[in-house]
């Protein structure tokens, strides 16, 4: 309505307005002919560094670090994280992440405990899943309902475990009772109380004592192996 109101009263501004017209049409024209570009959207542009952030490796573990002892909230997960650190943990924990090397401490309950950290000593009263990555680790656990070690020289001791597997070579482990325990590596030596479900042995030169459970390996695929029940 304004326009049409210039034109009406100012009959020269007529000429002026179409050329204006004229100008913004072409511009238009040229912005409809120009290739996509290939930004984001307006609205959906990311900082510079979140692409690099997202393909960033993960930190091994998360949670508070603990290197100095403390006590676990709800469950939380925690690392211990410095080289020869000493922590008493108490409380119920998550996962615990434990990378420093040399540390020597208790880890009083968790959800599962992995060793990274070589020649760690821990101990500990009810864990569920330990898994040992780093050599030369020693583990006192009262009740463990799973152990995995992928390293060389683990050495356990537990009154109560679920199963045991030993993936590392030069493992001994020494207790009460284990439901199930496969050695698939060799010169380990295990002597436990009783092994109430199944023993496999698929490495070389291991040693297994028990007092009570199975009367044999259920399994056996390695070579100077040596039994005694």
């Amino acid at each position: 309505m304004a326009v049409r109101e210039t034109f009406v009263r100012r009959r020269g501004a007529r000429f002026a307005a179409g050329a204006g017209v004229l100008a913004v049409a072409l511009l238009l024209t040229a912005c409809a002919g120009a290739a996509p570009s290939a930004g984001p959207a307006a609205g959906e542009q990311t900082a510079p560094g979140d692409a690099a952030a997202s393909d960033a490796p993960q930190a091994a573990g998360s949670g508070r670090d603990l290197s100095e002892g403390g006590s676990c909230v709800g469950g939380e997960d925690i690392v211990i994280a410095a080289d020869g650190s000493s922590a008493v943990v108490d409380g119920p924990c998550g996962t615990v992440t434990i990378t420093g090397a040399d540390f020597g401490g208790n880890i009083e309950s968790a959800e599962s405990v992995e060793v990274s950290g070589a020649n760690a000593s821990v101990l500990g009263t009810e864990w569920g899943e330990a898994r040992v990555l780093a050599d030369g680790v020693t583990l006192n656990v009262d009740s463990l309902q799973r152990l995995v070690t992928e390293a060389a020289g683990t050495h356990l001791t537990t009154q109560r475990a679920g199963e045991l597997v030993i993936d590392g070579d030069g493992a001994t482990v020494n207790g009460g009772e284990a439901e199930r325990v496969a050695l698939n590596a060799s010169d380990a030596t295990v002597v436990l109380t009783a092994i109430t479900g199944a023993l496999e042995v698929h490495g070389d030169r291991n040693i297994v004592n028990w007092a009570t459970g199975v009367e044999a390996p259920t399994a056996d695929t390695g070579a100077e192996n040596v039994y005694t029940h």
